[in-house]
């Protein structure tokens, strides 16, 4: 049986049967312990908020981020317009008028070193995506208008960003030089 299916249906009798409890337990009425209920309460949130930091303690070492706040070795600016996007060293192209003098040559970085993007847009969202040759998925994020996103993006093989999103074979690229 698969683990997720398992998991649901326990999770679904538990639910179930909790509730059939409770129907049961409040069909005829009965005087209420407030002292009683109070330290339910009390025990309910305590152990609610122990839980809470178990969780805490466990998946915050698991954060996507670097560990050092290292400034990246390679500056890349990518800006997107429908169907485009501009990757370069410069700020790259500011308006829509601009695009076609200031499109950008391919980017090289070197192999190993940390590169940020940032990425932004001139006109609405769009997703940017980071490839390996072979098609692969490296990194991705949303490049929005007025807002710069920056993802940091360590590369230890060659990576292509699309020029076109819509079935085009020309892509802009970012090379992983050694």
């Amino acid at each position: 049986m698969n683990p997720s299916l398992a998991i649901f249906l326990v999770s679904t009798l538990v639910i179930a049967a909790t509730f059939l409890w409770v129907a049961r337990s409040t069909s005829e009425p009965g005087a209420i312990d407030y002292a009683r209920a109070n330290r339910l309460r009390g025990v309910f949130g305590v152990s609610l908020g122990v839980i809470l930091a178990i969780f805490l303690v466990l998946t915050l070492p698991r954060l996507p981020y670097p560990v050092e706040a290292a400034a990246p070795a390679h500056v890349v600016n990518v800006v997107g317009k429908q169907y485009a996007f501009s990757v370069s060293e410069s700020p790259g192209p500011q308006s829509l008028a601009t695009w076609e003098a200031e499109f950008s040559p391919v980017v090289e970085v070197l192999q190993g070193a940390l590169v940020e993007f940032r990425v932004r847009t001139l006109d609405v969202n769009h997703g940017l995506g980071i490839y390996t040759p072979q098609g692969a998925l490296l990194a991705q994020t949303q490049a929005m208008p007025g807002y710069v996103n920056r993802l940091r993006v360590q590369f230890d093989q060659p990576a292509r960003i699309p020029r076109c999103v819509w079935n085009s074979v020309a892509c802009r690229t970012t090379r992983c030089v050694p």
